[in-house]
């Protein structure tokens, strides 16, 4: 492709030298352990007229980075981030300690890929995993989610196999999200005749096509950084890191194969098991390696990868072709930073014989890891100096990308594990009719949830987010809706009001609505009442008693609808009688059920606060939890 001589010129003189763009990124502080406002990037611009990625920045300019990290800081500060790469020690004060460290950096969920086994203790003791797991949600309850691991102690008994499946059976009956797997394959684990155990070895097969069908998906490490294969010598560009851990060096050819052969046979295991989701750790685990990283990708649509501990190394690519990468895999790339609590210390990517890093050390290594995602800035010192004294350079993503990456990629994922969301009803001393102005000042006092995932399946649909808030008095629970539209699907005219719910036999919930699903009866999930409200504010409400359904039943809700043609955003207001479920007015602290829907036909948009996986809205079992907080 050719630039027309005349727009060349145009285009030259406009960014002939230099392109400043005013930001809110991270700028290089002596301490590095800020964040500063207003800072300037700046890019070099050379040889614009040739420049494939001049072209993509023509059809399709970078975003304000300012605007970016505003919206980021908004995510974070809804804990909206997922890591999907840690691991912890579970004692009350290491949890404790990380949990700090992730309100600081604005992670709402860690997944623990190391909470163990689910072999049983010699005298019947609970297992590891099962120890582990009620440590962290009793005391952190939906801070985080936990893989299982797999115990080999019986790899040589021939029905290994099968007692791998059981395992990993027993795994998901017990909660784990998801398997993990560690680099000791093809590096450590040996079998009872001394030989390395392969990654690829068929013994595998049935345990890996089994974690497919339970939708646990996999995140495997093999392998590790190309210099660990490489010469045990102060010429080793990682020396300060392999001297410190001589356990992570594998370039004695006598003893462990080339890292190739690692990651070929991860690529036959992913070619054997086209249903099984793998996470391949570590940026596919050859950050080093970008080209084959994509070959990979295109070749196997079951394998994503994490970002956990290679930034370093991943930083150092061209960032522009590290961003058409992240652009085009940015369904199968998540968030993770290999952040670690554990009794001798915390771990930021990786460790030496430095000080123990602080909980504020912590938090600037979350900050460089959004600085990179984030912003365009140019040679800068990374997060993790043990992993190499070279500098990186920021990838500057779309705020699109970024959402699936921080937070989407991963629900998506792990749907059928995510902890029971909570909406938290704020108490309000002043009752008022809906009227349908979201932009009173009392529901600003209200923290939103959203609906955005598809009920049926898990899929995020973050192009008809919709936000909801709550507030309570001594009589009313209010709802407030914001949902934006492309194309309203209404009736014309809006059905009869004494028909309630049907219109020449039609459903109201066949048109747009939005639902709430309300129990107050905790022993009882089949117990609860149903309410809809259209754009044309047409209302349903019901009782249900499953199977029972009582639509003669009346609930007196009121509601409210404001729709904006110009802005395409339809607001609902809701006031329901609390006196239709309980005699007594709920106290602070007090816990319902509820669950919140939207359908738009417009967009075949059947969208969940926390989706039920099934064909059907009415399952009980899968309802958030409604808190009446002050």
């Amino acid at each position: 492709m050719q630039t027309p001589p005349a727009l060349r010129s145009i285009l030259l003189g406009f960014l002939s030298s230099t392109l400043i763009c005013k930001t809110e990124a991270l700028a290089e502080q002596p301490s590095d352990q800020a964040v500063s406002a207003g800072s300037a990037v700046t890019f070099s611009v050379t040889n614009v007229g040739t420049s494939p990625f001049f072209y993509q920045w023509i059809a399709n300019p970078p975003e304000n980075v300012a605007a970016v990290i505003h919206q980021a800081e908004q995510w974070r500060a809804e804990h909206r981030i997922i890591d999907l790469h840690q691991h912890m020690e579970y004692t009350p004060e290491l949890l404790a300690r990380a949990i700090r460290v992730s309100d600081a950096s604005g992670v709402g969920l860690g997944i623990d890929l190391t909470p163990g086994t689910v072999t049983p203790g010699p005298n019947g003791e609970p297992n590891e995993f099962e120890s582990h797991k009620k440590m962290e949600d009793t005391l952190f309850p939906g801070r985080f989610l936990q893989y299982m691991n797999l115990d080999y102690k019986n790899w040589d008994q021939p029905d290994f196999a099968q007692q791998a499946v059981k395992q990993v059976e027993e795994g998901h009956r017990l909660g784990a999200a998801g398997y993990k797997e560690w680099k000791r394959f093809g590096l450590y684990l040996r079998d009872g005749a001394g030989q390395l155990i392969k990654i690829d070895d068929p013994k595998l097969d049935p345990m890996w096509e089994r974690l497919g069908e339970l939708h646990m998906p996999i995140s495997i490490h093999v392998g590790d950084p190309k210099a660990f294969f490489e010469a045990y010598a102060p010429t080793n560009e990682r020396w300060a890191e392999l001297k410190d851990h001589k356990n992570w060096w594998f370039g004695d050819t006598n003893k462990f194969p080339p890292v190739k052969d690692l990651l070929n046979a991860l690529s036959r295991v992913m070619g054997r098991h086209p249903h099984t989701t793998f996470v391949s750790v570590h940026f596919g685990n050859n950050a080093e390696d970008l080209e084959w990283v994509d070959q990979e990708m295109a070749e196997h649509s079951n394998m994503m990868i994490d970002l956990a501990a290679r930034l370093p190394e991943i930083g150092r690519h061209d960032p522009h072709k590290v961003h058409d990468f992240f652009v085009k895999y940015q369904d199968r790339v998540l968030f993770a930073t290999d952040f670690q609590s554990l009794e001798s210390r915390m771990i930021l990517g990786s460790s030496g014989p430095e000080a123990p890093p602080s909980e504020a050390d912590a938090e600037v290594f979350f900050r460089k890891e959004y600085r990179w995602l984030e912003t365009w800035d140019k040679n800068w010192a990374h997060m993790t100096p043990i992993q190499g004294d070279w500098t990186i350079s920021s990838i500057g993503l779309p705020l699109s990308v970024l959402r699936k990456i921080y937070f989407d990629n991963a629900r998506q994922l792990l749907a059928r594990s995510l902890p029971t969301p909570v909406l938290t009803a704020r108490r309000t001393t002043l009752d008022f009719e809906p009227d349908g102005d979201l932009s009173k000042t009392i529901w600003q006092t209200a923290t939103p949830v959203y609906m955005e995932t598809s009920s049926d399946d898990g899929v995020i649909r973050a192009d008809v987010s919709t936000a909801v808030r709550c507030l309570w008095s001594e009589k009313y629970l209010y709802l407030a809706y914001r949902c934006p539209f492309t194309e309203l699907t209404v009736f014309n005219p809006p059905q009869n009001d004494q028909k309630r719910y049907t219109h020449e036999g039609a459903n109201l919930w066949d048109r747009d609505v939005v639902e709430a699903f309300i129990g107050s009866d905790i022993a009882n999930i089949n117990k609860y009442a149903e309410f809809e409200i259209a754009p044309t504010n047409e209302r349903l409400d019901l009782n249900l008693n499953l199977p029972a359904r009582d639509f003669v039943w009346k609930s007196h809700f009121q509601s409210a609808v404001h729709v904006n043609n110009e802005a395409k955003l339809w607001d609902c207001e809701v006031r329901i009688p609390l006196a239709v479920f309980v005699a007594t007015p709920p106290a602070t602290g007090t816990k319902w059920r509820i669950n919140l829907y939207r359908c738009d036909r417009a967009n075949k948009a059947s969208l969940a606060w926390h989706p039920c996986l099934t064909p059907t809205f009415h399952t009980p079992e899968r309802f958030g939890v409604l808190e009446f907080a002050e």
